[in-house]
C-alpha cells in the first residue's frame, strides 16, 4: 500500500503476520490476522524517475531487442524449412530498413540465386539422363517465386549498397524478367546498374555490356547485341582470357546467325496437359559434350519465353541432342520422355527444323513395393497402365557400395503386369562395379550375386513405350512430395539362402568361391545357382585379363545356355564360336537367341552376327542382319559395316552415300569417328577418274580382305593399295568395332 506523508511517498509492504483470539458481543470469539509492515519512504522524484526507467526498457525491448529476435526466429525457421519459414522471413523482410533489409535480401536470396547463368537449375534432363546439380547455403530452405524474388531484388537495386552484391542482384533480376519476356526491361537494370558502377570496379562493367549483348543476342536483336560487343572490343582487357573469350565465342554465335545457310532449331517445352513450361532452360548439345556435365562454355543455350517455346539459330552441322533444366517443383512428378541415344538431332546445313518437347507423367508402381519381402517361387510385378502403350520395359538396380548398377529384366511386355519366375531374376545380366578389399580392387561380390543376394534391398521401374518403340513415360523420376510420392519401388528377395561360396564371394576370397561353386555343381550337375556363378566368375576374370573365354569354360557355358531359357548366356557362345571360326554353332546359337528374344535380337549381339557372316563371306545374309541392326541402333557404331555391305552387293555408292548422310556416325567425347559420306564421296570421285569395272572389282577384293579380319591380311593389302580414297574407306571400315 502506499501513502502520501509530508510530501513523502510511504510504501507499506507486510511482510510477518500472527494470529489473536478477540471476544465478540454475540459471545462468540473471532480470531484475526495482524500484521507487521515494513515502511518503505521514497521520494515522489524517485518514483517517477522509476516509472520512465521502466517505460524506457518497454520501449526498448520493443524498438530493439524484440525485432532483433524475431528476425532471428525468422531466419532459423527459414533455413530449417518450416511450413511458415517463408511467410515469417517475408513479414521481417518487409518491416525491415536500411542495412537490415539489404543483409537480409543478400543472404536469403542473392547469395543462392542465379546470376543470369542459364545452367543453374536443380535439374538437367536429356538423352535419358538426369543430372542434380544445384548447391545452396540453406538446402532445407523453401523457393522463393519469380514474383517474390522480382518485388526485393527492384527494392535492392533501388536502395541496396553498390558493391558485389549490387551487380549479382542486377544479373539476378534481370534473369527474371528475360524468363516472363521482358527483354527490355532486363536490358534497362543491367544497363542503370553499369552506369551506377564507380570507375575502379571495370571488369564487372564489362560483364554488365556482355550480358545485355547475350539478352539481345537471344531475342534476335543482332545488331543491337553488336554495338555492345563493338564497344567492348573497343576497350580491351589482356588479362581477363574468360571475358574475352566469351565475348569471342558470342561474337561467333552472331556470324554463324547471319549466315544464309546456317541451321535452326526451335520448338516448344509443354506439359502433356498443355501447360507451357516458361522461364526453363533448353540446351541444343553436341555429341560431342553430351557426356560431361554441361558448362557455361557450351554455345546453344537459352530459356523458353511465357509460352514455352524457345528456337536457335545459327547452328553449326553436327549431331545434337536437346536437354531442359528444370527446378525441383517443375519436375517433381513429371518425366522427360527421351531415350539414351534416340532423339539425335543431325544437322548438314541449311535446315531449319522443329522439336516439341512433351512432360509426362510418372507411371504409379503397384507391386511390390515398400519393401516388400518376397520368399515364393514368383514375383508379380504390377503398374498402371498409360494409354498408347504399345508394351513396357521392366528394369531393376542392384545396389553397390556407392549407388547402384541398372539393367533390364524384362522386354516387350504386352500388359501392365507380369509373373516372372524367380530364376529369371537371378539369371539377370548386368554390369558389373568393383569394391576395395584390403590393396586390390574386386568386383563386387553383392553385384556379382544379384537377386540371389538375400540381404540386398532391389529396386524396379518400368518404361511404357508405343507401337514405333518410341518412349512415352516412365516410373522413375523425381517424387519429392505426398502427393507425387507414390508406393515406393523397392523390395526383397529372400527365397534363396547363401551357400558357403556365397559366403567365401561376400568376404572377397574371389578364387576360393569359384572352386567352391566348381565343387558344388559337381556334386549336383542341378544345382543351376552354382552353374550361374561359375559362368558369372569365369566372364570377369576373361574380360579384365582382357581375353576371350577359354576352352575350360565352354562346358560350363554350353550347359548354362541349354538350361537357362533367358537366352542371357548365348551372346558369349555365338562370340567364342565365332573367334574359332565354328560358324555352323554360331549359327546354332544365333538362331536360339533369336527364339530367346521372340525374334527381337538387341542391335549389337545382332550386328556381331552380321559380322560374323561378313567374315565368313556370306554377305547377303550378312548385310541383312545388319540393315536390321541398324534399324533399332541410334548410335549408328555399325553404320560402317553395313555400307560396306551394300557397297559389295550393288557398288551402289549413291545408296551408300544416302545411308551415310541418313545414318551418320556421331563422335563422342574428343574422338572423331570417320565421317561416311566423305570417304563414299571420294570412293565416287576415284571411281570416275578410274575403268569402273576394273575399279569395282579392286573394291569388292579389298572389302572381302575387310570382312575376314585377319590384320595380317589386311596390312598386306594397305600396304599395296593404290587407290587412296579405297585405302581410307577400307581402313575405316577395318576399325569399326
Amino acid at each position: 500500500m502506499c501513502t502520501r506523508e509530508n510530501g513523502e511517498a510511504i510504501l507499506r509492504m507486510p511482510i510477518d503476520s500472527s494470529w489473536k483470539q478477540e471476544a465478540i458481543p454475540t459471545g462468540r470469539t473471532i480470531t484475526r490476522r495482524r500484521w507487521r509492515t515494513l515502511r518503505l519512504k521514497i521520494k515522489v522524484k524517485h518514483l517517477f524517475a522509476i516509472a520512465v526507467a521502466l517505460c524506457a526498457s518497454v520501449l526498448f525491448l520493443q524498438a530493439f531487442v524484440m525485432p532483433r529476435i524475431e528476425i532471428a526466429m525468422a531466419k532459423k525457421h527459414f533455413e530449417q524449412g518450416t511450413p511458415d519459414g517463408k511467410e515469417e522471413l517475408i513479414r521481417v523482410l518487409d518491416a525491415s530498413s536500411g542495412n537490415d533489409k539489404w543483409a537480409l535480401i543478400r543472404d536469403y536470396m542473392i547469395e543462392n540465386g542465379s546470376d543470369l547463368s542459364l545452367i543453374r537449375f536443380d535439374v538437367i534432363a536429356g538423352d535419358g539422363t538426369y543430372q542434380s546439380s544445384t548447391t545452396t547455403s540453406f538446402p532445407n530452405a523453401p523457393r522463393w517465386t519469380g514474383e517474390e524474388k522480382i518485388k526485393y531484388l527492384e527494392a535492392y537495386i533501388e536502395g541496396g549498397p553498390i558493391d558485389g552484391y549490387y551487380v549479382r542482384a542486377a544479373k539476378q533480376l534481370a534473369y527474371e524478367y528475360v524468363t516472363r519476356s521482358r527483354t527490355e526491361d532486363a536490358v534497362r537494370v543491367l544497363e542503370r546498374t553499369e552506369q551506377k558502377l564507380p570507375g575502379h570496379v571495370e571488369d564487372q562493367g564489362r560483364e554488365l555490356k556482355l550480358a545485355r549483348a547475350r539478352i539481345y543476342a537471344d531475342a534476335g536483336q543482332l545488331d543491337a547485341a553488336e554495338r555492345l560487343l563493338t564497344e567492348l572490343s573497343g576497350t580491351p582487357q589482356p588479362r581477363n582470357t574468360y571475358l574475352n573469350g566469351n565475348i569471342a565465342a558470342l561474337q561467333a554465335r552472331i556470324t554463324a546467325q547471319r549466315q544464309e545457310s546456317a541451321s535452326s532449331v526451335s520448338g516448344a517445352v509443354t506439359r502433356s496437359d498443355g501447360t507451357p513450361m516458361a522461364g526453363i532452360g533448353v540446351y541444343l548439345r553436341s555429341s560431342r559434350d553430351v557426356y560431361h556435365s554441361l558448362i557455361e562454355s557450351e554455345p546453344y543455350q537459352t530459356l523458353t519465353d511465357s509460352e514455352g517455346k524457345f528456337a536457335f539459330k545459327g547452328v553449326a552441322p553436327g549431331s545434337y541432342a536437346l536437354y531442359i533444366g528444370l527446378n525441383f517443383e517443375q519436375i517433381d512428378g513429371w518425366t522427360l520422355p527421351a531415350s539414351h541415344d534416340e532423339e539425335w538431332i543431325d544437322l548438314r546445313g541449311g535446315e531449319h527444323l522443329t522439336r516439341n518437347m512433351t512432360l509426362q507423367r510418372l507411371i504409379q508402381l503397384r507391386s511390390p513395393v515398400d519393401q516388400q519381402v518376397i520368399t515364393g517361387k514368383t514375383v508379380t510385378f504390377e503398374w498402371e497402365p498409360v494409354e498408347g502403350a504399345a508394351y513396357y520395359t521392366l528394369n531393376g538396380t542392384f545396389p553397390i557400395e556407392n549407388g547402384t548398377v541398372g539393367h533390364t529384366i524384362k522386354d516387350h511386355i504386352r500388359s501392365h503386369s507380369i509373373e516372372l519366375p524367380i530364376e529369371t531374376l537371378y539369371s539377370v545380366v548386368s554390369g558389373y562395379s568393383y569394391k576395395k578389399f584390403g590393396d586390390k580392387q574386386i568386383p563386387d561380390p553383392s553385384n556379382l550375386l544379384g537377386y540371389a543376394d538375400p540381404s540386398s534391398r532391389f529396386s524396379w521401374s518400368v518404361e511404357a513405350r508405343d507401337a514405333d518403340g518410341k518412349l512415352l513415360t516412365r516410373s522413375d523420376g523425381y517424387r519429392l512430395n505426398e502427393q507425387t510420392m507414390g508406393p515406393l519401388p523397392f523390395f526383397y528377395l529372400k527365397e534363396h539362402t547363401l551357400t558357403e561360396p556365397d559366403r567365401l564371394l561376400l568376404e572377397g576370397r574371389t578364387d576360393e568361391a569359384l572352386q567352391e561353386y566348381k565343387a558344388n555343381y559337381e556334386r549336383n550337375g542341378q544345382d543351376s545357382h552354382s552353374l550361374r556363378m561359375i559362368v558369372k566368375l569365369l566372364e570377369i576374370s576373361a574380360f579384365i585379363d582382357k581375353r576371350p573365354l577359354d576352352a575350360a569354360s565352354l562346358p560350363y557355358l554350353v550347359k548354362l545356355a541349354n538350361t537357362d531359357p533367358t537366352g542371357n548366356a548365348l551372346p558369349s557362345l555365338i562370340s567364342y564360336y565365332g573367334s574359332i571360326g565354328e560358324w555352323a554353332q554360331a549359327d546354332r546359337y544365333y538362331g536360339m537367341l533369336n527364339e530367346a528374344r521372340q525374334g527381337k535380337v538387341e542391335s549389337y549381339p545382332q550386328a556381331q552376327y552380321g559380322r560374323l557372316l561378313l567374315k565368313q563371306g556370306r554377305v547377303r545374309e550378312g548385310e541383312e542382319q545388319l540393315r536390321q541392326a541398324q534399324a533399332n541402333d541410334p548410335s549408328n557404331r555399325f553404320i560402317g559395316d553395313y555400307i560396306a555391305s551394300v557397297i559389295y552387293l550393288s557398288a551402289a555408292l549413291d545408296k551408300a552415300e544416302e545411308l551415310a548422310l541418313l545414318y551418320p556416325e556421331r563422335s563422342y567425347y574428343d574422338s572423331s569417328n570417320p565421317d561416311w559420306s566423305k570417304l563414299v564421296r571420294g570412293l565416287k570421285e576415284e571411281s570416275e577418274d578410274s575403268n569402273d569395272k576394273t575399279y569395282f572389282d579392286a573394291l569388292k577384293e579389298a572389302l572381302l580382305v575387310c570382312f575376314s579380319e585377319d590384320k595380317k591380311r589386311i596390312e598386306d593389302w594397305m600396304s599395296e593399295a593404290k587407290f587412296p580414297a579405297m585405302k581410307a574407306f577400307i581402313s575405316a571400315v577395318s576399325d569399326v568395332d
